[in-house]
C-alpha cells in the first residue's frame, strides 16, 4: 500500500495480481489486498502445479509497464518475454536473479539465464542479484536495487511496548527461566530449512548449556518433524505460526535466530529485535544472507552438527560476544526498511516509464523522418 500511495502522488497506478497459495501445505500468512488496486485471480495449473499461468491479458494489455516475478514455471511470464522482445509492451521482471534452491535443475537456471536480459527491465533484490544479471547480460542502466526487506516498523512499535511482566509471563508460560539462554527458529518449516541438523546441534550444545532452550514457530512440511523433536525434549518448544504482536515477544525472550539452513527475510525481523543470526555455510541461501557479517551481527559455521553446536556454545556462553553481536544486528536493522525499499521501487519504476515515452517518441521521430 505504501507503494501504491507513493507511486500516486506521481500520477501513477499501481495494480496489483495475485492469487490464494496453490501449495498443498498452506504457512497461515496470507491476507487479501485492498480491491482499489488488488486484483485477486485464480490460476490455472498445469503438469501437477508444477507449470501456472495467470490469466491477466486484459491487465497486460491496458499496462504501460507489466512487471512480473521471475519464475520459469510461470507460463505467462514466456508471452510476456515475447511481447517485451518484439517491442509491443514494457515487461519487468523482479526476483532474486539466481536460483539456489538445493534441488534445484540445471536446464531451469539455464534457461533463467537465457532469458535474463529479454525483458525491459529488472527490480533485483539485492546488490548480489544485480551482480548475477549483468554477468548474465542485463544492462546496469536497466536495472534497479530494490533492497527486498519486510516492515519492520511494527517490530520496533511492538518491541516498545512489550512491558517487562509480560516478557517473564511468556517465558514462565513455556518453563524458561528468566537468565535461560533461547535460541529461535522462525520461518517455514521447510526441507532445507536445517531443522534435523539443528535439533541434533542442540542436542550437542545442551550437554554444555544445560540452561538452553530452543523454540520453533512457523508452519510447513516440516512440521511433523519438529513436534517429534519437541515431544522428545522439554526444551524444545513448537507454537506453530505466530503473527504480530505475539510474534515479537518471542522475538523478545531470545537471544539469537537459530537458522542453520536456507535463510531468509526472517533474518530483518530478528536483526530488528538486536538477534544475531547462527546459521551455517550453505550454497542455497537467499540472497537476504547478504546481510550477515561474521561475527559483526552473526555466526557462520560449517554445515554439520558438531561445528553447529560449537558455535551455539561459543555464542549463548559468552555474554559480552551476545552483547556485541546483538549491537550489530541493531545497526544492520537501520540499513534495512520497507520505507527504503519503496523508495527504490518508485524510483525504478519512474526510470523505467521515462525511459519508455523517451524511447516511444525517438520512434515517432526516426518513423516521420523515413517519411520525409
Amino acid at each position: 500500500m505504501k507503494l501504491r500511495d507513493e507511486l500516486r502522488t506521481h500520477n501513477i497506478d499501481l495494480k496489483v495480481a495475485y492469487a490464494d497459495p496453490w501449495d498443498l501445505d498452506r504457512r497461515n500468512d496470507t491476507c487479501d489486498l485492498p480491491t482499489d488496486f488488488g486484483i485477486k485471480i485464480k490460476p490455472r495449473l498445469f503438469f501437477g502445479k508444477r507449470l501456472v499461468y495467470f490469466p491477466l491479458i486484459c491487465e497486460i494489455m491496458n499496462s504501460n509497464l507489466i512487471i512480473s516475478e521471475q519464475a520459469n514455471k510461470h507460463l505467462h511470464n514466456y508471452a510476456l518475454i515475447l511481447l517485451s522482445v518484439l517491442g509491443f509492451r514494457r515487461i519487468a521482471f523482479w526476483g532474486l536473479g539466481e536460483n539456489k534452491d538445493k534441488n534445484r535443475s540445471a536446464l531451469s537456471e539455464w534457461i533463467r539465464r537465457r532469458i535474463a536480459n529479454k525483458v525491459f527491465w529488472w527490480f533485483a533484490y539485492t546488490e548480489g542479484t544485480r551482480r548475477y544479471l549483468i554477468e548474465n547480460g542485463v544492462r546496469d542502466d536497466r536495472l534497479t536495487v530494490v533492497q527486498n526487506a519486510i516492515d519492520t516498523g511494527a517490530t520496533h512499535r511492538f518491541l516498545h511496548d512489550l512491558t517487562d511482566q509480560e516478557i517473564s509471563c511468556k517465558r514462565h508460560e513455556l518453563g524458561i527461566g528468566n537468565d535461560d539462554p533461547v535460541g529461535l527458529f522462525v520461518g517455514a518449516l521447510l526441507p532445507d530449512k536445517g531443522l534435523d541438523l539443528l535439533f541434533k546441534a542442540a542436542e550437542l550444545a545442551k550437554k554444555q548449556l544445560t540452561a538452553l532452550h530452543i523454540v520453533v514457530i512457523g508452519g510447513g512440511p516440516e512440521r511433523r518433524l519438529v513436534e517429534a523433536a519437541c515431544r522428545k525434549y522439554l526444551w524444545m518448544h513448537y507454537l506453530g505460526p505466530v503473527f504480530g504482536r505475539d510474534k515479537i515477544l518471542l522475538l523478545r525472550i531470545a537471544d539469537a535466530l537459530v537458522l542453520p539452513g536456507r535463510v531468509g527475510l526472517a533474518i530483518l525481523d530478528g536483526f530488528a529485535a538486536g538477534l544475531p543470526l547462527l546459521t551455517t555455510d550453505v550454497p542455497y541461501h537467499g540472497p537476504e544472507l547478504e546481510c550477515l557479517e561474521n561475527m559483526r551481527n552473526g555466526m557462520l559455521s560449517q554445515h554439520t552438527p558438531q561445528a553447529y553446536a560449537s558455535t551455539m556454545i561459543s555464542f549463548f556462553s559468552n555474554r559480552t560476544l551476545r552483547a556485541k553481536l546483538s549491537k550489530g544486528a541493531k545497526d544492520t536493522a537501520l540499513h534495512y526498511s520497507v520505507d527504503a525499499m519503496v523508495d527504490n521501487f518508485s524510483l525504478g519504476i519512474r526510470r523505467a516509464l521515462e525511459l519508455d515515452v523517451m524511447l516511444s517518441q525517438l520512434q515517432v521521430t526516426i518513423s516521420d523522418a523515413e517519411r520525409d
